[in-house]
């Protein structure tokens, strides 16, 4: 179970698994989404936490099914546990034993991702768990907040593709489009709500530094991540009509390219790095008289929409984030393929 932000006792106690039963079909549940009904399917609780201490498991899972015989399954494991890359993994391994092709190598390749993470990230060096809090702490601010959902169709994707391309970025990716349109619109949104006011902005991208190792590590447990900071200042071409797109656009692929191999290279020979590149994180973030920070992660790539436990792939998969006073200053992309008789 969970004993603090460092350390996870082993007492095999396993996980915490829940199964409950909704009183309507899955296809009438996700024709409207609504994400307060949403949270009842998840078996995280902070409130019971507190009177359950079972619910202080590292891994948590509740099955729903649904009248119709649909499933949804919930997850919620502690991120100190896993971030999205390892969980990916978690549940491709999962799945693979389910069907009966599983693999017995997991524990010996978590084992040796552990050591490697270990090695870069050491837990018992108290430093490095203060400076991420107070990274985290300057971005992501407790207080009332709004969760919205937004839908792009491939079109739509392809539109802010072309849109968004520049000399920096010639070929923008999906998720570059994506997440600089969102930036781009948050900027704009803030400014109403400033009276036109114009503010430094800085935009935070968590990259997975996994498949940037070498050799790459596909355990599944660990937080192997870094984050990326892209920061923008509203110049007079944003008053003149001119599309900010590709400028805000080239800020993140110019963030993102620099965290590379060569980037953990010298992390891995040089453990002064990450205390110094995780100071001028803090350093920019803070600063900035009065700059508008905004959080964003990827889960593109993690496999998710490949979950099959031999009744066939997902339709839908999301992050439940309201709970959490702090994620909710987070946005992250995700594909989804959801069409319930309608394009969302």
């Amino acid at each position: 179970k969970i004993q603090d932000c460092l350390s996870i006792d082993c007492n095999d106690g396993g996980a915490r698994f829940v199964e409950a039963s909704v009183n309507m079909s899955l296809t009438q549940f996700l024709t409207d989404p609504d994400l307060i009904s949403l949270n009842k399917l998840i078996p995280c609780d902070e409130v019971a936490a507190a009177e359950f201490p079972e619910l202080t498991r590292a891994a948590n899972i509740q099955v729903n099914v649904f009248q119709c015989g649909g499933i949804a399954l919930a997850i919620c494991n502690t991120h100190n546990l896993q971030d999205g890359g390892a969980l990916g993994v978690f549940l491709k391994e999962w799945t693979a034993a389910a069907r009966g092709d599983g693999s017995s190598a997991s524990s010996t390749v978590a084992a040796q991702d552990l050591k490697v993470v270990a090695e870069l990230f050491p837990a018992n060096d108290l430093w490095l768990n203060d400076l991420s809090k107070i990274i985290f702490s300057s971005m992501c601010k407790t207080g009332n907040s709004v969760t919205k959902r937004f839908m792009f169709n491939g079109p739509a994707i392809e539109a802010l593709r072309a849109r968004g391309k520049g000399p920096i970025a010639k070929n923008p990716t999906r998720v570059e489009a994506v997440t600089g349109f969102l930036w781009m619109r948050a900027m704009a949104t803030l400014e109403r709500k400033n009276n036109g006011l114009t503010r430094p902005s800085i935009f935070t991208h968590a990259v997975n530094l996994r498949q940037r190792m070498n050799p790459p590590l596909s355990g599944p447990i660990g937080n192997v991540l870094w984050i990326a900071a892209a920061c923008y200042r509203r110049s007079r071409s944003h008053h003149t009509g001119e599309d900010v797109l590709p400028s805000v656009v080239g800020e993140l692929r110019g963030a993102i390219s620099k965290v590379d191999s060569d980037f953990v290279l010298g992390l891995r020979r040089d453990k002064s790095l990450i205390r110094s590149s995780l100071e001028k994180a803090i350093e920019v973030g803070l600063s900035e008289d009065g700059a508008d920070s905004f959080l964003c992660s990827s889960w593109c790539r993690f496999g998710f929409y490949d979950t099959d436990f031999g009744w066939g792939r997902p339709i839908w998969e999301m992050a439940l984030l309201q709970e959490d006073p702090e994620l909710r200053a987070l946005a992250y992309v995700n594909p989804s393929p959801l069409i319930i008789n309608r394009e969302l």
